[in-house]
């Protein structure tokens, strides 16, 4: 019983926190709570991701979360800020994220990603999209094929 306490308390340590207080493994009720505390709610969905929006952030267009669809866990997570936000704005998000998984990152010159290499299967890449908004994705490359949705994004 002891071990199993143990063992518990262990594993609670190695929950990746991210950018919005969004964890691996969250089950969908956490994430709803979680999101809703910033004012974000589901909107649309499908069997391996739930995509949130919120009326009042204006800085964050949506949160997609990828979910295990026999588990219904959190594998990742996809950020798409606004493209309306300054590069300071940027700047803000960016030192967040340092301040939350350290300065050590890896400038993929090729793609124009910063990632962080948070385990051996997980990771998060910062990059800008065609419309110059910042996005974040917090991927796990054990479940990559659940990164896929529907109309092929």
């Amino acid at each position: 019983m002891i071990l199993l306490l143990v063992l518990g308390a262990i594993s609670g340590l190695f929950a990746q926190r991210g950018l919005f207080n969004l964890s691996y493994g969250n089950t969908m009720a956490e994430v709803d709570s979680i999101l809703a505390l910033h004012t974000f709610y589901p909107a649309e969905s499908g069997k391996n991701y739930v995509k949130y929006y919120s009326d009042i952030n204006e800085l964050v267009e949506s949160i997609m979360v990828f979910v295990h669809p026999a588990s219904q866990r959190t594998v990742g997570w996809f950020i798409k800020y606004s493209r309306e936000n300054s590069r300071e704005s940027d700047e803000l998000v960016i030192q967040r994220i340092m301040n939350m998984h350290g300065e050590k990152n890896h400038l993929d010159k090729e793609t124009g990603q910063l990632i962080w290499f948070l385990s051996t299967t997980r990771s998060l890449h910062l990059i800008y999209a065609e419309d110059e908004s910042l996005t974040a994705l917090y991927f796990d490359s054990y479940f990559a094929d659940l990164f896929q949705v529907e109309n092929g994004q």
